[in-house]
């Protein structure tokens, strides 16, 4: 391990870019490009990180590589990852219960990034709401080869980011094809997922400029009971009301922001590797590894100036009290009687 860490020392900084070529039919690029400062020999150094990133052999099974590398997060990040990066291959989402908890670890690409949860898309279509909350550690790993290594899971996808400065290789393993990819980080159709999170139905829609974020929920009380203040009867007066008091209503939040919007470092578009565990039925991620893409050679796509990323809960809500009273008195009361006349949160799957 010392060794690993001595070598790890020397790993190149990297900067990650995505050279998006319109039309054609020509295919994304996305790269690595080595830091040459400080002296050193960029191919040389390149090399070494290559090399670095082969040596890694995966033979930790997955329940102690996740629980092994969350209890030793604080303690060290590099042999935290080190475990993630020797972990037996997984390649989308998997999850397995231990020690009375439920531990899942996905790999794939951001679809949506909100302050509150990551939509995450494997290559193999699976979509998973990750919710974030204040101690969720978020990490840049673009500059580190075992962080590479452990986002990838592939220590030859790794390796050539490395060594060649293109990472085509880790978007075929984590988003399914470069076009996948790019679908995400700058999508040209609008797409729709729908996902469930905890028992909460989620819709997402992406554009070119912007995404979108409902979540259906119901109104509670719906009273079907007579209303207060209705007359007494008497004896000599017949009463036959007939309320029918309903309130129906289906609130929803629906929250709209630019496609390029960045939480934490991380927009729609990153390859990510989260780790964490399901509580009440959602995914709450603890560990978030990713590799950041930004769109180079076209206009950034941004939002119209019309477009505001504030949420807005809006609620449809409907109630018709329809109280209907007949009364034959034999004298004549004047009865009395008084009618009444009957918002949403949401880090962390």
């Amino acid at each position: 391990m010392n060794h690993r860490n001595r070598r790890g020392s020397t790993r190149a900084k990297a900067a990650v870019a995505a050279a998006v070529l319109v039309g054609g039919g020509a295919a994304a690029v996305i790269g690595v490009a080595a830091n040459h400062g400080g002296g050193s020999d960029g191919s040389s150094l390149a090399a070494q990180n290559a090399a670095f990133a082969r040596s890694f052999h995966q033979t930790i099974n997955e329940p102690n590589a996740v629980m092994g590398a969350l209890n030793g997060w604080r303690k060290s990040h590099n042999n935290a990852m080190t475990m993630l990066a020797e972990m037996k291959p997984m390649r989308t989402f998997s999850e397995f219960n231990a020690h009375h908890a439920s531990f899942a670890a996905q790999r794939g690409v951001v679809v949506y990034a909100s302050p509150q949860f990551l939509l995450v898309k494997s290559a193999n279509g699976s979509l998973h709401i990750w919710w974030l909350t204040g101690k969720t550690a978020v990490v840049n790993v673009s500059s580190s080869a075992t962080g590479l290594v452990a986002m990838t899971g592939s220590p030859s996808a790794a390796a050539q980011s490395m060594m060649t400065g293109s990472m085509n290789s880790a978007a075929n393993v984590m988003a399914g094809g470069m076009s996948a990819l790019m679908q995400m980080k700058a999508p040209q159709t609008t797409k729709t997922y729908t996902v469930n999170s905890g028992g909460s139905v989620f819709t997402i829609k992406t554009s070119h400029w912007t995404s979108t974020v409902t979540e259906p929920g119901t109104m509670s009380p719906s009273p079907s009971t007579s209303p207060s203040g209705m007359p007494s009867t008497s004896p000599s007066m017949s009463a036959s009301p007939s309320p029918s008091m309903s309130a129906s209503a289906t609130p929803t939040m629906t929250a709209t922001q630019p496609v390029t919007t960045t939480v934490n470092g991380v927009a729609a578009g990153d390859m990510v590797l989260v780790v964490g565990q399901r509580e009440h039925g959602k995914l709450v991620a603890e560990l978030v590894l990713f590799v950041p893409t930004t769109t180079t050679g076209t206009a950034t796509p941004s939002a119209p100036a019309s477009m505001s990323a504030t949420p807005t809960a809006t609620s449809s809500a409907t109630m018709t009290p329809t109280a209907t009273t007949s009364a034959t008195p034999t004298m004549a009361p004047t009865p009395t009687g008084t009618s009444n006349t009957l918002h949403f949160s949401g880090k962390g799957s």
